[in-house]
């Protein structure tokens, strides 16, 4: 059995077992990859709709499309933190453009974009600030319909910022400041405005393809080796910890499925995709595990008062994640 073999026959055990919707709709989308017209999908993507954690995310919707804060949090009495957060948190249960939820939000963010609403978010006093807002709505926006043409000017930027920050072939920090000094006019020098960034990958990623192949390739061979990897995750991913915390496993997984956006992360996650088949019970499921208190992604089952549900959880984040990795190692022999 290979592993791609290996990959779908777990994911018909799990399915076998009546799990949640959310596990379910994501187990046959991204792991045994069924589409539409297929009619145990739709019924899967119907019964996700109104699972109890989708129905929250609806219930905490503002009538703007938004969850009040964007970026930044405030003591509320809300289940919802941010907007980013409520976006993540749907990409993890499934939700996809086209949805309700999402196409409240997705007018939202465009609106965001083109300055037709103001940031909902209190100033920072510095000369980033213009930039990073931008920056926030731009990725999540790209998470979710990474085509929408309000993102053209601000993934173009940023391509460009790449592009010049790499011009000699690796990464140049004189370069990426004088980028920004001719583009944005923000400093940038050990700030969250660094290419390493999760908001300037999420952008980059939702059109990876459009990078070009050295520049991309550059790129995610740096941020892979670079002490802390992804900024505002801090994972070194060329060197990973052999004891996790619930809080750097999420961290951990959330910059995989960054990187996985981008086709050179494949050239260097082997070490840990062998890693992982290796954390598998004695029933071939993952279970990593409490979730962290921060984490947005878990749980997708109703509860996780039954450790099988959340050997569910962790498998799909999992299964996911490896079906990405083998299916376009495949492609690319």
């Amino acid at each position: 059995m290979n592993e791609l073999e290996s990959i779908e026959e777990t994911a018909q055990r799990i399915l076998q077992e009546n799990p949640a919707a959310a596990v379910r709709f994501r187990l046959l989308r991204d792991v045994l990859k069924l589409s539409p017209p297929n009619g145990e999908l739709i019924s899967a993507k119907q019964e996700m709709l109104q699972s109890r954690w989708v129905l929250e995310l609806k219930k905490e919707q503002k009538e703007d499309g938004s969850w009040g804060r964007f970026h930044s949090t405030m003591k509320t009495k809300g289940k919802i933190l941010t907007t980013e957060a409520a976006v993540e948190r749907g990409l993890a249960l499934g939700l996809e453009a086209s949805d309700p939820i999402f196409q409240a939000a997705i007018n939202y963010l465009s609106r965001l974009l083109d300055g037709s609403l103001e940031f909902p978010d209190p100033p920072e006093r510095n000369n980033r600030w213009a930039t990073g807002k931008q920056l926030f709505v731009a990725a999540t926006l790209a998470r979710i319909c990474p085509t929408h043409t309000a993102l053209d000017k601000t993934w173009e930027m940023w391509a460009t910022i790449a592009k010049q920050t790499f011009t000699s072939g690796k990464y140049d920090p004189e370069a990426e400041m004088r980028a920004h000094q001719m583009l944005t006019g923000a400093s940038v020098k050990n700030s969250y405005l660094m290419l390493n960034g999760k908001y300037q990958l999420a952008l980059l990623g939702s059109r990876a393809a459009s990078l070009p192949k050295t520049l991309e390739f550059a790129l995610i061979d740096w941020v892979w080796h670079k002490k802390n990897s992804v900024g505002y995750l801090g994972i070194q991913l060329s060197n990973p910890s052999n004891h996790f915390t619930p809080s750097m496993l999420d961290r951990f997984f959330t910059s995989l499925e960054l990187l996985s956006c981008f086709p050179s992360w494949r050239k260097f996650a082997r070490n840990i995709i062998d890693w992982l088949w290796t954390q598998r019970n004695n029933e071939d499921l993952w279970d990593f595990g409490l979730r962290a208190n921060t984490s947005v992604y878990f749980p997708l089952s109703e509860s996780w008062r039954r450790t099988r549900h959340r050997q569910h959880d962790w498998s799909t984040r999992v299964l996911a994640l490896l079906r990405n990795y083998y299916e376009t190692q495949n492609k690319l022999k």
